[in-house]
């Protein structure tokens, strides 16, 4: 009897032994297939950020591609506008090459304002948008388009009085097309870095404009009254004296201290060209103790942005 309840109670604990192991191993391969279908799942996820940046950044490379592109034939346009024998091309509708050229110039304007656009939709604050340098650089270069659109098709109706307003306006537009240039600032990570070194340095640059200022007023003031007073040759004819105010004799100033001298200005008497060459050998010295300073600084802060 004993040896029967024995041999019962062994069948079924083996077999209980036997379920326990099957269940486990069935919860085993559920998790493991639970865990492979997570990992699937994780190497999709990731296949699709890779190949969602890969993506973006393809996007940004022709996107900046297109961008320097379209400023390198703005600012060539610019330039060739301002020659004589390509200026018809570009301002009479009535030349050869007008319509190719305004066709251009309309692509090359829509491109950069759905750019601003875009980030101007897209930017977190608008406050902080307009806060931005460049920003404010873009909306100044693409407004003298609109400006030159619209004054072109007002002129049509009107009189010459006004015709001539709308030329100044014109004019006054077209020298903000000068900023594009400044659009390949954000392209170059070098120049970036040069803008926050000047920025950083901006303390030093005050202080050199400060002392430039007191120098130029100081020896200006004191060139006039030495060359100021009027002179006559031989014959007794006055000499024409080109010391005649203190802006034009701070104006000669600049241009010695700097080592430049275009010749058009320059003292005649002994005592001015006597304190011309203390004006000349001071202002070298001038100059070149706060450039020490700034160079040093911009130097620092540029090794610094560029860790």
């Amino acid at each position: 009897g004993i040896n029967a309840e024995y041999g019962q109670h062994y069948y079924i604990t083996n077999n209980l032994r036997i379920a326990n192991g099957l269940v486990m191993a069935m919860k085993s391969k559920e998790l493991q297939n639970l865990l492979n279908l997570e990992s699937s799942v994780i190497k999709t996820v990731q296949y699709a950020q890779a190949t969602l940046e890969e993506i973006k950044q393809w996007y940004q490379r022709r996107v900046r591609g297109f961008d320097i592109l379209f400023i390198c034939i703005s600012i060539g346009f610019l330039v060739f506008e301002s020659e004589p024998d390509f200026k018809d091309h570009f301002t009479n509708p009535n030349a050869q090459y007008y319509t190719p050229l305004f066709v251009i110039n309309c692509i090359i304007m829509g491109f950069f304002t759905t750019d601003f656009l875009i980030r101007l939709v897209t930017w977190p604050s608008l406050l902080d948008f307009w806060k931005n340098l460049f920003n404010v650089l873009d909306i100044l270069s693409i407004l003298p388009f609109y400006v030159n659109l619209m004054v072109g098709v007002s002129e049509l109706d009107e009189d010459k009085g006004q015709q001539q307003q709308h030329y100044v306006v014109l004019r006054v537009c077209r020298i903000f097309r000068i900023v594009r240039i400044f659009k390949f600032v954000r392209h170059s990570r070098d120049l970036l870095i040069i803008m926050k070194a000047v920025s950083n340095a901006k303390r030093e640059l005050i202080l050199l404009v400060c002392l430039l200022f007191i120098f130029v007023i100081t020896f200006g003031s004191i060139m006039y009254y030495i060359e100021g007073n009027v002179k006559y040759d031989e014959s007794g004819e006055e000499i024409e004296n080109k010391f005649n105010s203190i802006m034009k004799s701070c104006w000669w100033v600049i241009v010695t201290i700097t080592t430049v001298g275009y010749g058009d200005m320059y003292p005649t008497s002994a005592g001015g060209k006597l304190f011309g060459g203390f004006v000349l050998t001071l202002g070298i010295v001038f100059l070149a103790l706060p450039m020490t300073i700034i160079v040093s600084k911009f130097s620092f802060v540029y090794e610094r942005e560029k860790m």
